[in-house]
């Protein structure tokens, strides 16, 4: 299922009016250059119910590049779970009892990637007047045990090297009531399968 809409940033001097991005965040946000940021320092946040994991290769990132001329290129990548402890010690506390935060950044190798995009598409007299967008998707989660008829709330946060320290997307984004928007029919229980126990699950930080 996918877990919630893209969290959309347009970052090369504009901000776009995404609904769920608190009017409180939007300075912080708009801070952020998609020309410049240090992709290695990129950090994404989410925070769910304990019982709902987000599955490897579930989160994503996109970058396009809106060239001044028309059309528009994309380069999409997964994000991977970040288990340094060092990293994990120095988050702020973001969760609490009966939630889990998961932490997901870029690996070495999209680093590179995205930002020989980058260059290719924002750097240079040519690409003046270029402008790009980032976005941040989930779309692949499970359940550990029967899902709770409580709403499925998510929580989202952003730390970049602009920002500096975690930065909130959403808050209490209900993703029961944006699935069934969709579509009215949906079975969440299907659409959000048992977790696999072999499988090796995302969860950075949980609360009992």
């Amino acid at each position: 299922m996918r877990l919630a809409p893209p969290v959309c940033l347009l970052l090369a001097g504009f901000l776009t009016g995404c609904g769920h991005v608190p009017l409180t965040s939007l300075p912080k946000l708009a801070k952020i250059d998609i020309k410049t940021t240090d992709l290695a320092q990129l950090r994404a946040g989410i925070n769910l119910p304990a019982d709902i994991r987000p599955l490897p290769g579930g989160v994503t990132m996109t970058i396009t590049a809106l060239p001044k001329d028309g059309g528009r290129h994309e380069r999409k990548v997964v994000l991977e779970e970040v288990r340094d402890a060092a990293d994990l010690a120095s988050l702020p506390v973001l969760t609490a009892p009966g939630r889990r935060f998961t932490l997901f950044k870029l690996s070495s190798a999209d680093v590179a990637r995205l930002g020989a995009f980058r260059e290719e598409m924002f750097v240079g007299p040519q690409q003046s007047g270029n402008r790009g967008s980032l976005s941040l998707g989930a779309d692949k989660a499970c359940r550990i045990g029967e899902l709770s008829p409580r709403p499925i709330t998510m929580t989202g946060y952003l730390r970049t090297s602009e920002t500096q320290d975690y930065v909130l997307l959403m808050r209490d984004f209900d993703l029961t009531e944006a699935v069934r928007a969709v579509d009215p029919k949906v079975d969440l229980a299907t659409a959000i399968p048992p977790c696999d126990p072999a499988a090796s699950l995302t969860g950075s930080r949980g609360a009992p």
